[in-house]
């Protein structure tokens, strides 16, 4: 966040608070401010480049403590104008300007106006590639000016505090501005340029000022402002801003006519735009219960005015308002956070937990550990070739970028297989498990996702009665009452398998795999494996006993 340092006596100027008072109720805003011997520093958020001037710190405060603000409904007409070429439209196509009489820059006044314009253009205004503000001594100005594009060798000037005139290719290779600040502006062999009436030039837009009219010192009274930059709203938002910084000093700020191809608009502009809220919505996030009646006297803290009971008008150095929400940033600020008291008993804490199902699969995974077998992960999304051995209908995507990852596991086993097979030169035996979702095809042919627990076991010594033991001390450790039936699954070596049966109905199998399913995973020894369908029958007849 940006770091500003006001001068005390600066402010003084702007604002009865005392420094100490100050600098707590800018904490209080929300600012955090330090106080020195003869400067106050503030670190100001992102959001709210007004108060980077000392006019805006100080506004802030006054209307924060209830000080009336006086300003002109409307800015009258300086009677000139900004013609903006087309020419110029692809370099930097906008523009906004304002005339300020009777400016008071002693006293420190310029060195806030020369550090706003620095802060504001560094942060919010992106190294000026966003927003950039020249400032000029209007005494020195001749009638109407000339926003154009003129080729980096012909366009030529002595820049501020130069002797020498330079063209601008030389501007932007050699002085340090140009070094600085010419990544702002495309490289298409041709530069902005402001001139006034006489044809003489104020300034390369957004470099350097010329010297001469460019040069403002504290005895400068009437002045030129422009912004230029590549965001329309962003740049005559800045031009809002400083208008109103000027104001507060008490200076007369007059429009400048924008004449553009699209059209002519006059900046800048004092009308307060609409924001819409609810009373009941700002009551809620913000866990209060203003009645409607007295959230504009709350809200005038923060110079927002309620019209009626729907509409905020907000001024236009309020960059930072959007919508409602901003608006109860706002409230809080205006409330005070210490006037807020938490209410205890209305606060709730609900305790979420796991579902029935997956409470029991945490269990399933518990007692497989605790039989000896590693747990492993395999993908959901497998590799059709291989669930082909298997014989199950599976549904395949239809974008997948690799085959390998292409359908949906029917089954457990088969992915535990194939991290066998990546494993076949460790240490012997291996046993693993795995726990997650299958999907399978109902017998009305519609898909229908379970939930698993599958076993296998690398072993010279695997057999159907390594499978049947894995398997009968699960299902008793789980309590389940079961049968056991001949299984014809083909991926099985024939009379070496099982079915289990859960109230009548198959809800696993286990056995030796078969002999082609082994030369499939090139296995040098046997493989014996199982899968219990846990979403079966598990929720209903295993109430979780720990």
């Amino acid at each position: 966040m940006p770091t500003v340092t006001f001068p005390l006596a600066y402010l003084q100027r702007l604002t009865p608070t005392d420094p100490q008072r100050l600098a707590q109720q800018a904490f209080d805003y929300g600012l955090d401010a330090t106080l020195g011997d003869q400067t106050l520093e503030v670190e100001v958020t992102a959001e709210r480049p007004d108060l980077l001037a000392a006019e805006g710190f100080t506004r802030a405060i006054n209307i924060y403590n209830g000080l009336a603000r006086v300003v002109p409904d409307q800015l009258a007409p300086s009677g000139r104008q900004i013609a903006v070429s087309p020419e110029v439209l692809p370099l930097r196509p906008h523009i906004a300007a304002l005339i300020v009489r009777g400016a008071d820059l002693q006293n420190g006044g310029l060195e806030v106006l020369v550090q706003f314009q620095e802060k504001v253009t560094q942060t919010f205004g992106r190294q000026r590639k966003k927003i950039a503000i020249g400032v000029y001594d209007l005494d020195s100005i001749g009638g109407n000016l000339t926003y154009g594009a003129e080729p980096l060798d012909e366009l030529a000037f002595v820049p501020l505090h130069s002797t020498e005139p330079m063209t601008a290719r030389q501007i932007l290779q050699e002085h340090p501005a140009g070094k600085t600040y010419s990544h702002t502006l495309p490289e298409n062999g041709q530069v902005p340029v402001l001139r006034d009436a006489n044809g003489t030039v104020l300034s390369l837009p957004p470099i350097i000022n010329a010297a001469g009219a460019g040069e403002v010192t504290a005895n400068t009274r009437n002045l030129l402002i422009d912004v230029t930059g590549i965001l329309a709203q962003t740049v005559v938002e800045t031009a809002n801003i400083l208008a109103h910084n000027f104001l507060d000093t008490g200076a007369e700020v007059q429009t400048v006519a924008i004449v553009t191809p699209q059209g002519t608009t006059a900046t800048p502009s004092l009308a307060r735009r609409p924001v819409q809220f609810s009373a009941k919505y700002l009551n809620e996030i913000m866990g209060t219960a203003i009645a409607k009646a007295s959230l504009g006297k709350v809200l005038t803290r923060m110079d927002l005015d309620v019209s009626g009971t729907d509409v905020v008008h907000v001024p236009t150095y309020r960059t930072d308002i959007f919508s409602q929400v901003d608006l109860a940033g706002d409230l809080l600020v205006a409330l005070g956070i210490g006037s807020l008291q938490a209410e205890p008993l209305t606060v709730k804490f609900h305790l979420g937990e796991a579902a029935p199902l997956r409470q029991a699969m945490f269990k399933v995974g518990d007692l497989a550990q605790r039989m000896g077998l590693m747990e492993v992960k395999s993908f959901v999304l497998t590799d059709p070739e291989m669930l082909d051995l298997f014989g199950a209908t599976y549904v395949q995507t239809g974008n997948a970028k690799s085959r390998t990852f292409s359908a949906t596991r029917t089954t457990l086993v088969a992915g535990l297989l194939d991290i066998l097979a990546r494993n076949i030169s460790a240490p012997k035996p291996i046993n693993i498990y795995e726990t997650g979702e299958v999907l399978r095809f109902a017998a009305t042919n519609t898909p229908h996702e379970s939930q698993c627990w599958s076993f296998a076991s690398l072993d010279a010594r695997a057999s159907f009665t390594t499978a049947k033991a894995y398997m009968q001390t699960m299902l008793k450790a789980l309590e389940l009452s079961y049968d056991l039936a001949r299984c014809d699954a083909p991926y099985y070596l024939a009379g070496r398998a099982a079915t289990v049966l859960i109230d009548g109905q198959p809800a696993g199998e286990f056995g030796e795999i078969h002999p082609q399913i082994l030369e499939h995973f090139s296995f040098p020894e046997p493989v014996c494996a199982g899968e219990l369908n846990c979403s079966a029958s598990l929720v209903t007849n295993v109430a979780l006993r720990r």
